[in-house]
């Protein structure tokens, strides 16, 4: 488990580096890679999020306000 995290996140550097990526989509980048890792969907719209916590039905869904006042929100899977 501990390297699937890793390596996820190595590749979530080379993305972000080679497209340019702001500090919001290196969170969201980051963000998405380390739950991918742990089986765990993220998103970061009100829209997504909507639509993730609807089809969250066997997993646990939480919502947060991210560091620049956009909604944030998980599922992970059970």
């Amino acid at each position: 488990m501990e390297k699937s995290i890793k390596v996820a996140l190595m590749l979530a550097f080379i993305v972000c580096f080679t497209a340019a990526c702001t500090n919001n989509n290196i969170r969201q980048v980051m963000g998405s890679a380390v739950a991918n890792g742990a089986d765990t969907q993220v998103k970061y719209t009100a829209f997504e999020c909507t639509t993730l916590q609807q089809r969250c039905v066997q997993g646990e869904y939480q919502e947060w306000q991210t560091s620049d006042k956009e909604l944030g929100c998980s599922c992970k899977k059970l």
